[in-house]
This record gives structure tokens, C-alpha cells and sequence, in this order.
């Protein structure tokens, strides 16, 4: 099985405008630069041939994801599993009143989690249960359109790389990037294919 790894494109910047108490994380939508980007995506994608296509619930993974399906003719699944890793106090505190936790966190040295948000583990054990279940199916290509911590977390998981290596995968992965990584069915093992993969993006 081959899985698709997209990060979803340009988003307004973040502000308090955009929490959203339901989901209590920031939601942004796309920018138009962002939608544009969602565009080339789709276009790029067209013959890849996708199974399926599961998207985070958040505004900025699902308008790409749409903008993939009309692309593809597939059906579209949304999973909140997938979302970008939960900061905590920092979708509406600064760092500064964090001044110790932030002077460890910024090192990486460790898988420190945001404070009373996720680290990296934990954006894997959510995730790995809802991959677990994508390797059950018949799919053979799987588009997951998701954010980009999430993807290094993911990355991390399935390639046994500890977690706080994760912010040396990519700086950063940009938007709308495409990040592909294959299950051995016989090895019961992943493969990384291609990483932060964004040419279809060169003229933008």
C-alpha cells in the first residue's frame, strides 16, 4: 500500500479569530495562495489514481482535500485522528510565559509536550490506530491530508525514529507537499519513497 502524506496548503495567519471552542484549536481557513497551491496539488495528483482520500477535520486540510477529489473521483473520508498536534496554552498564550519549558522545548532534545497540549507520541498513538485500520483495507493508494507536524510524527512512528528528531524532517515541509511512504505487505515493514516533494508548486 502505497500512503500519500499531504500537507495541506497556505492558511491564514494564525489569531484568535480562528479558535474554535468546539475543536479548541485554531481552525484558519485557506488564503487564496493556498487555494491556488490546493490546485496544482489536485492537478499533479491526477494520475496517481487514489483509493481513498481521509482528511483532518480542520478548515485548512479539508479544503485541499476537496480540492484533491474532484481531482481524483474517489470518496473522502474525515478523521479528526489526523488533526495537527494539540499546542495547548500556546493557541493563546505567548512562549514567554513559558520561559523554562520553552528554553528545553526549543532544543529538541527530548519529545517535551506543548504546555497542557500533545508531544509527538501522542499525535502518533492517535494516528497509528486509524493507519492500523487503512492497512486492513483492499486500497492500494490512500491520499491522508493532514498537517505538518503531524506528518513528521507519523514519519517517526512507522520509520522508528524517536520523536523529537522529528523537527529535522523537513524545514519546514511546505504546503501543500507531498510525502509518500509504502507498506512491504510481506516485510510487514514502511518505506520512505519521498519526502517534502513540492515541484508541482515552482511557479506559484
Amino acid at each position: 500500500m502505497d500512503i500519500y502524506l499531504i500537507r495541506h496548503g497556505e492558511c491564514c495567519n494564525v489569531s484568535i479569530a480562528f479558535f474554535d471552542t468546539e475543536k479548541n484549536t485554531m481552525d484558519p481557513p485557506l488564503t487564496e495562495k493556498g487555494m491556488r497551491q490546493a490546485a496544482k496539488l489536485a492537478d499533479r495528483c491526477k494520475g496517481i489514481g487514489f483509493d481513498r482520500i481521509v482528511s483532518s477535520d480542520l478548515s485548512r486540510a479539508r479544503q485541499t482535500a476537496e480540492q484533491l477529489k474532484i481531482a481524483s473521483s474517489c470518496d473522502l473520508s474525515i478523521d479528526p485522528s489526523f488533526r495537527e498536534i494539540d499546542m495547548g496554552d500556546i493557541h493563546t498564550k505567548p512562549w514567554e510565559d513559558y520561559p523554562e519549558l520553552y528554553a528545553k522545548w526549543r532544543l529538541h532534545l527530548e519529545d517535551l509536550p506543548y504546555p497542557n497540549g500533545e508531544n509527538g507520541e501522542d499525535v502518533w498513538n492517535r494516528c497509528r490506530i486509524q493507519l492500523a485500520r487503512l492497512l486492513e483495507t483492499q486500497y492500494k493508494k490512500i491520499a491522508i491530508v493532514c498537517h505538518g507536524g503531524t506528518i513528521r510524527s507519523i514519519l517517526c512512528g512507522v520509520l522508528g525514529i524517536p520523536q523529537h528528531k522529528r523537527f529535522y524532517l523537513g524545514f519546514p515541509l511546505e504546503n501543500c507537499s507531498i510525502t509518500m511512504i509504502r507498506y512491504g505487505e510481506s516485510e510487514k515493514k514502511f518505506y520512505l519513497h519521498t519526502l517534502n516533494d513540492f515541484l508541482h508548486l515552482h511557479d506559484l
